[in-house]
């Protein structure tokens, strides 16, 4: 069971890694979700500039050892994407690049809202 849990706890951070990534830009879809994408926004901006471990990692870690297996070193990212999505050693680039989409994203929600509410005026 606990096997199972760190596994869905996974696929989870994943899910929400690949939500920073792209939430900013279904928000220019579906307005709502731009509450849910600020959270993830600030949690991983928290993370990255505070520099403390992820709770969801830690949990994930904790599923493993209590499943019998020997829960990985360092963090989610370093784990799982790292050398794997881009070229070992360049989470720094990773990281600005993520944090750059985020901009973009919400710059481009807020010009659309913009255009949206000019149009409703009009």
């Amino acid at each position: 069971m606990y096997r199972f849990l760190a596994d869905l706890v996974m696929v989870v951070h994943g899910a929400l890694l690949v939500f920073f990534l792209i939430g900013g830009f279904l928000a220019w879809r579906w307005r709502r979700v731009i509450w849910a994408h600020l959270f993830v926004g600030v949690w991983n901006l928290s993370i990255v500039i505070l520099d403390f471990g992820c709770p969801v990692t830690a949990l994930e870690k904790e599923f493993r050892r209590r499943g019998g297996e020997q829960p990985y070193d360092g963090g989610f990212i370093q784990h799982y994407v790292d050398g794997t999505i881009y070229p070992a050693g360049y989470t720094w680039v990773a990281e600005k690049v993520g944090f750059a989409l985020l901009v973009i994203s919400y710059v481009g929600f807020f010009v659309l809202r913009h255009r949206r509410r000019a149009q409703v005026r009009a």
